[in-house]
């Protein structure tokens, strides 16, 4: 599937990701190895930022990337419900706002893409037979894909993202609307796509320390960017 840019609409973002979790054209075998390949990501990740999560000020934020943008779990009924509201939302929201939205869904495309690109490196046969070697394996699959300037891009675009949402928190109106509208969101079956947007404004409002958060993102995981591209990382940190 061909890539798109973030300057695409965010309703057509929405699409092709909703395109990439479905599979079109993929196997049953690819998609199930994908789906490993998103939970060994998690697991990863979870290791890498336990004491972010483990810091009061910082865990609901590093919850929200984890358990919301690089999840495991089945969020095509969100997927279905963000593409019913987008052509409302960018007609009601101001233009920062859906900016903003942009970038978030931009980001999940991003990482779904990279995820499809990825199990293409990965052997099914190999990547099942043996958990002690997945790391390893994932690593050199990694590398080999390379598309080093794209994973760049991902990193920067968690910062860019975090501190967008921090400035939509700036908004009076917008939390006390969240909790307003709970209910219609109900009713309207789109109360999966409300849940996710009232944890991301109250995850980010209790941030504590935002530049001290997304440093420690951005240098962790250019470091291990750098190290997978330099051939000197053999296990995450």
């Amino acid at each position: 599937m061909a890539m798109i840019d973030i300057h695409s609409s965010p309703l057509e973002l929405q699409k092709a990701i909703t395109a990439l979790r479905q599979g079109q054209g993929r196997s049953v075998e690819f998609l199930n190895l994908k789906k490993e390949i998103k939970a060994f990501q998690n697991s990863r990740l979870e290791g890498t930022y336990k004491d972010l999560l483990a810091d009061d000020g910082m865990r609901a934020a590093c919850r929200f990337f984890l358990d919301q943008l690089y999840c495991t779990h089945d969020v095509s009924m969100r997927d279905h419900q963000v593409e019913r509201v987008l052509p409302k939302l960018e007609k009601l929201l101001p233009a920062g706002a859906v900016d903003t939205v942009r970038k978030v869904i931009y980001m999940d495309y991003l990482a779904e893409f990279l995820d499809d690109e990825i199990t293409l490196f990965i052997s099914n046969k190999e990547f099942f037979s043996d958990n002690a070697l997945k790391e390893m394996r994932y690593i050199n699959a990694f590398r080999e894909q390379g598309q080093f300037e794209l994973r760049e891009q991902q990193i920067l675009l968690v910062r860019e993202v975090g501190e967008s949402l921090r400035k939509l928190m700036r908004l009076p109106f917008l939390r006390p609307l969240m909790k307003m509208t709970r209910g219609a969101a109900q009713k309207a079956n789109l109360e999966d796509f409300h849940n996710f947007l009232s944890q991301g404004l109250d995850a980010f409002a209790s941030l504590e320390k935002p530049t001290l958060f997304f440093q420690l993102i951005q240098e962790r995981e250019m470091s291990i960017l750098e190290g997978i591209r330099q051939g000197t990382l053999s296990k995450f940190p």
